[in-house]
Formats: C-alpha cells, structure tokens, sequence
C-alpha cells in the first residue's frame, strides 16, 4: 500500500466477518483458533498483509444507511444501469446489447491502431463522383491504407458490412475462376477449411446452441397443461395440502435432454488452419520490406474479432465503438442502494450518493508545534519540486494534533482506543490525553464564521481561542500546555485533541549475539518502519426517525458505529 504522510486509512467492517478457510484433510487435526468477530475486543494489525486490502482513503468507500456501517468496494454489488455509446451518446437497451454485442450499432467507428474516433473526410475531386475515406486524428491512420473508400458520409457501418461481404465473395469467385488450380482446391477443399468470416460463424453458433436449448426445454411435462407447472407453485401446493413426497415428485419429472456440442463447420466450428509454405514465404517476405512498425501487436488484433487474423497494418478494419455503462451500486448485506446515477448518457448527476465522507467522523493528524503545515505529495505538480517525508527519531517524544470533523448534523459523541504499545516489530507508545469528547453538528459556512465571531468576543479568556487567534497571527502560546482529559481545541463541527507517541528502535540492542534466524526474523519489510496508529472510533448520536408526511414524528433514536481508523504518523530513522 502506498503511503503518503501523515495519512488516515479506514477499515471497513468486512475485514472482520470474513470466514477461513475450510481446513484441509493434511492440517484437519489441527485445532483452529477461534476467531473473535467482535472488532472492540480484537487489535488491527495496520502490518499484517491483509491489512493492504483492508485499508482504504476515506474517498473510495461508501455508506450504507440500514446496516449502518462503512461499505468498500468488496462489499458492495455493481449493477448495470443503462448502456450508450461514448461518441453519439445513445442509449442502447439491454436486449439489444444481448442480442448485438456490447458495440455501437451506428456510424460510429474507432481506429485500430489507437482506438481513437474516426472522422469521414472527403477525397475525390468536384468534377468526380465524391469519395470519402475514414482519417484518425491522434495518428493518422485511414482507410485508405487498407483500400477502404466509402460512397457517403453517413451509414457508415452499413457500407463497411456491405464492402465486406463484396470482398468476401470476390476471393471466393477468383478461387472458383481460377483453373490451374482448380485441381488443388478440389482435392484440399474437405481436408482443409476455407478461411471463415468471425460474425457468419459467431452467428452459426449462436443458432445451433438456440436450437439446442429450444430442443432440451421441450420435453414432456406432465403439468404442462396446469397452472402448477411451476416447480415452485408446486412445492407450495404439496406443503399445504400434501400429497407426493419430494423423491416421488422428483421420479414424476422427466429428465431433460442432454445438449450436444458442435460437431461441423455449418454448426459453428472454428478449426486450426494451418498456411501452406508458399504463404509463409510470402507473409515472411512482406515482413522484411515493411518493417516492424507496420505489423500489428497483440493488443490490435485482440480488440477486436473483425481483426484477429491481420498480421499487417494495412489489413486492419475499422473498428465499432465499444459501449460503456453507468453503474449503481447496492449494499452486499441488505441490498440497499448506496449509489445510483442518473440514466441519461449525458448526465453527470447521481440519484443516491450515499458517501462515508459524509456520514462518518473524520481525521486529520499534524505535529503540535510545526514549523510549516505538512505537504499533501497529491499536490506535488513538478518532477523537481522536493517532497520531504516526516522522520521520526526513536525514543524521542512527540506530541501532535489529531483534528476530527464531524461532518453530520447532529452533535456526536466520539470515543478513542488505541493499544499502549503499537503492533508490528518496531513498538512504539501511543497516549491519547482525551479519549472522550463530542463534537458539534456541522453547518453552513456562514455559520462557522458567525459562531467564531461571537464566540471570540463573548469568552476572550479561551485558551483555545487564544491558541487559534495566535496561530493566525503567527505569534506564539508558550504558556499554554497539553492538559489529560481536556481538548485542545474546538470549533463548532471539529474537536482537536493531543497524541503523545514515542516512537520505538528499528533495531533493539543486546549483549548476547543472536543467531542467524532470530536476525533474520528481526529484518524489517516493506514499509514496517512507518509509524502507523491503528484507533477504534466509536460514535454514538441521536438521529431523527423518519415519518410518512403528516403523521406524528417519532422521538429520535440512538445511532452509533464503530469502525478502525490507522493513522499513519512518519518513518523511523536509524
């Protein structure tokens, strides 16, 4: 996992209902430790390879109401809202996807070679009848390369369909035509299959498997009459009023037809076509007068079936454009949607949007008495501009500022807990001064300037007023000291309490030598030098019940989660 520092990371609640493993036959005598699912009475390891997919920025997990828990994208379901084309913006039902492909039925064509829109740009002259060819704007590829002209601008993939099957039964009339090797074609023609168009063949096998299952589902019903042919309404009927068991009602039933695999080439069978010596000579041949940049990758030929068989540049065919969804998202556990878009192609708007970032408490960790406020590395926009990572010396004591925002609009009750001594091989010691604190709901922002107005003109003798108003300043509050039990400051949506860390030795002196595997055993991995702060966050509120309008409201009711929270302070140096 990637970590730019300070940082804050959320677990979401998944990570501790995740069942193990069925054990194997080798290690079933072996006793498996019961595993403790409630996450108060177990510690996070922020060090434990797991924990790299456990651990998520606060801006890619969601929320969902009726479980009251933090959603990652584990533990949440996709569907697919709708489906349009990326260039014409036009929504393409579902059926016609199933039926179609996943393709841009319209005149909407992509180059093979970057995948970047085709424009039809005109080249004949005015006098002559008027020609267009298909031109890349990124790298100009056209059609011309392959010998593609088009007759109009406009129905574009229906010329290309129609230029492909004349092409197709061109070869095959020369093939025909040709009498010196009239002789050759006849005697290979069964041994050896003739080169097939992808779609005639795709096509070809999507009616034989129709057929299959048309022929497989018609079997004899003995309810087929009734309106009880429904295994369903049938298990009802028998459950309420009796009648033939279950091993009986299944003997009753005929069992249905095997389905067939595709056996010939008018089924839909595609065979190895191997090329005879003189085509390879040829193919070989090209390849040394073109050169490498005019033969196609694997990532050109895979794009798209219509050119799985070009070797060359100049044999590749337009492509249509792919189309892309707008999906929603729903609870894995209650199935509550927790994010939704709109369906129109060209809406960027979202029906629900439920994000943690609006729903949680969230964190924000700086040293108390920094000199500059700490660089985001997102920010970083030039490659000279220098990113200095916080370091941290062992055994030396640190305090620092841990902000939380409470970004509901009630006020809420926030409880910290944090192991003494940090997980992982380097120990180090964590104090939180003030475990217990609320926080105010959140606002307008007029109203944040509003209250901090009045409230700095009612109670000029704050001490927190008085730190903030110097830290605006830029003057300096020696006098004042971190005190155990209280805040260090509070706002009207944020409370800023003290972090007191004495970070631990990477590496842990003795007298005795230690052999070679208890050393080995101490050598650091990736990343385990970081300070990483695993706090369980407890948050209890009073929320309003929802009513049907015009009924009588209902008192609030109590509200609470729990979730880990891993800062990430600084790396320890040697």
């Amino acid at each position: 996992m990637a970590l730019s520092l300070p940082s804050a990371h959320y677990a979401c609640s998944c990570s501790s209902t995740s069942t193990p493993p069925p054990p194997s036959r080798r290690i079933s005598h072996i006793p498996v430790p019961p595993q403790d699912d409630d996450p108060e009475q177990s510690t996070f390891d922020p060090y434990s390879p797991r924990a790299a997919y456990n651990l998520y920025p606060l801006t890619h997990l969601l929320f969902c109401d009726e479980c009251s828990q933090i959603r990652c994208p584990k533990c949440t379901i996709e569907e697919v809202i709708t489906w349009y084309c990326p260039s014409c913006l036009f929504e393409v039902p579902s059926g016609s996807v199933r039926g179609d492909g996943n393709r841009c039925a319209r005149s909407c064509l992509d180059c093979p070679v970057c995948e970047a829109p085709l424009n039809p740009t005109s080249i004949g002259e005015r006098d002559a009848a008027e020609e267009y060819v298909l031109r890349c704007g990124y790298c100009h590829w056209t059609s011309a390369d392959a010998g593609i002209k088009l007759a109009k601008s406009t129905k574009l993939t229906e010329q290309l369909t129609k230029l492909k099957g004349i092409r197709a039964q061109g070869r095959s009339s020369l093939q025909k035509d040709d009498e010196a090797n009239a002789a050759r074609v006849a005697e290979t023609e069964v041994s050896k299959p003739q080169p097939r168009d992808h779609d005639d063949a795709f096509g070809k096998l999507m009616t034989f498997y129709k057929e299959q299952l048309s022929e497989s589902s018609d079997a004899p019903n003995p309810y087929g009459g009734s309106n009880y042919n429904s295994p369903a309404n049938l298990a009802r009927i028998i459950g309420i009023y009796g009648g033939l068991s279950h091993s009986a009602l299944k003997k009753s039933r005929e069992k249905p037809q095997p389905m067939r695999e595709a056996h010939c080439v008018n089924e839909g069978v595609a065979t190895f076509q191997p090329d005879d010596d003189d085509g390879e000579r040829d193919v070989a041949g090209k390849m040394r007068e073109l050169g490498w940049d005019d033969l196609t990758s694997e990532q050109q030929q895979v794009v798209a079936p219509v050119n799985g068989n070009a070797r060359f540049t100049n044999d590749l065919w337009p492509v249509s454009t792919r189309l892309r969804t707008k999906r929603g998202k729903r609870c894995k556990i209650c199935n509550q949607i927790v994010f939704r878009p709109e369906a129109k192609p060209g809406s960027t708007r979202t029906k629900v949007r439920m994000l943690a970032h609006d729903h949680i408490p969230k964190f924000a960790l700086q040293p108390l008495n920094a000199v500059a406020r700490a660089q985001d590395p997102a920010f970083i926009v030039r490659k000279d501009q220098p990113y200095a990572e916080p370091s941290l010396r062992p055994h030396a004591a640190q305090q620092y500022v841990l902000t939380v925002i409470n970004p509901l609009f009630e006020t809420v009750k926030v409880t910290l807990a944090t192991p003494a001594i940090t997980p992982g091989k380097v120990k180090s010691k964590v104090t939180i001064l003030c475990p217990e604190f609320s926080i105010g709901p959140a606002g307008e922002m007029w109203d944040d300037a509003l209250s901090s107005s009045t409230t700095s003109t009612s109670r000029p003798e704050d001490g927190s007023r008085k730190a903030a108003m110097a830290n605006l300043t830029g003057g300096e509050d020696n006098a004042r000291q971190p005190e155990a039990g209280k805040v260090w400051e509070k706002s009207r949506n944020r409370t800023k309490v003290i972090l007191e860390i004495v970070p631990g030795a990477l590496k842990e002196m003795s007298i005795v030598p230690k052999a070679a595997d208890a050393q080995a055993d101490d050598d650091l991995g990736e990343d385990e030098d970081v300070l990483q702060v695993p706090i369980y966050v407890r948050a209890e509120w009073m929320a309003e019940v929802s009513h049907p309008p015009g009924g009588k409201p209902e008192p609030k009711e109590l509200r609470e989660i729990g979730y880990w929270c891993v800062l990430g302070v600084g790396r320890i140096t040697g």
